[in-house]
């Protein structure tokens, strides 16, 4: 009987060494399948993006008729079809479009970490400070003041082709713009400098701020506003309710002499490494689309037969290439 005991014993002491030794084997294959784990982890993302494309998030600006992104006209905006074609053009990107206000796109290009370009971007030096620019795409017609034909004909005795200081100071009424909105750094500054410390100045925003406008001026709730004439078209063409027509006031547009005549756009993009490389493919894109007809085309679909004159003199002479004839089909402009 006592010698079962050690025997017993014995046993128990080795069950509880192959328990022990079990226990250490398990732990040891914990960790080590752990540490598998991490460096699959880490290094999964590498091999997933290793074949992805780099992306660029495109600022689609819902001004009509810059991007149009409803209507009958849908699709068919100034920088619609060039946007398309430079995606086209530069497949090895992923091209992602996002609907958005400039003041949130430029927001996205001086603080994202993402690759952002706006297609339609003004230069100014505040801009320059967080975004990287293309080349010049474009000119665009000089920006008008549009004003009620009875304030043109009693402040300014139906003159036209004044400076901007004279056409505030004649019209001692509200003056609107779109909040955030540049209209050109020497537009910019002169707005600044004669209509903020006069506190004169109405502000409309989002998608919808260059209609806003426009309505405030049929409806006399502002007295002027600034706008480009192919954006002036663009609300006569697509003015179904007839708005222009039933108002009251009938408006004018008038040049104005110290402004210049045309003003080149650019793509601005992320001041990043990346923003730049990109820039640099889409130069070579820009370069070669300049002659071409269909560059002009764009923008003299929404002008009317004189501003398209202009336009085409204005843009041979930037960018010194031969002059095309005007297409049959320019928008005609209520407006005088």
């Amino acid at each position: 009987m006592h010698n079962k005991e050690p025997r017993l014993c014995g046993a128990f002491f080795c069950l509880l060494c192959l328990v022990h030794q079990a226990k250490w084997m398990f732990e040891v294959l914990r960790r080590v399948f752990i540490t598998i784990g991490i460096l699959l982890t880490a290094s999964f993302p590498v091999l997933l993006n290793a074949d992805q494309k780099p992306v660029v998030v495109w600022a689609i600006i819902p001004y009509a008729p810059i991007h149009i992104i409803d209507g009958e006209f849908k699709g068919q905006g100034i920088a619609d079809n060039y946007v398309r074609a430079v995606q086209q053009a530069i497949p090895d990107y992923q091209h992602i479009n996002q609907v958005m206000t400039p003041a949130r796109a430029w927001q996205l290009i001086a603080s994202s970490s993402d690759l952002v370009c706006h297609p339609t971007a003004l230069k100014t030096q505040a801009r320059e400070q967080v975004g990287y620019f293309s080349h010049a795409t474009i000119v665009t017609p000089v920006i008008r003041v549009l004003m009620r034909k009875t304030d043109w004909k009693s402040h300014l005795n139906s003159r036209n082709n004044l400076r901007f200081d004279e056409y505030i100071d004649a019209n001692p009424g509200n003056f609107g713009i779109v909040r955030l909105r540049s209209y050109g750094q020497l537009i910019d500054d002169a707005i600044e400098q004669g209509l903020v410390a006069q506190n004169r100045l109405m502000y409309t925003s989002g998608r919808y701020g260059s209609r806003q406008l426009f309505e405030m001026l049929l409806n006399k709730r502002i007295d002027m506003m600034l706008e480009y004439p192919w954006v002036s078209a663009y609300f006569a063409s697509v003015d179904k309710d007839g708005l222009s027509k039933s108002a009251e006031e009938e408006l004018v547009s008038l040049t104005i002499s110290d402004f210049p005549g045309h003003t080149p756009a650019y793509v601005a993009c992320s001041k990043t490494q990346s923003g730049r490389q990109f820039l640099n493919k889409l130069d070579q894109f820009i370069k070669a689309r300049i002659p071409e007809q269909d560059n002009r085309k764009r923008m003299k679909r929404w002008l009317d037969a004189t501003s398209a004159r202009q336009f085409e003199k204005a843009y041979q002479e930037y960018f010194q290439v031969p002059r095309a004839k005007l297409p049959e089909y320019c928008a005609i402009s209520n407006l005088t």
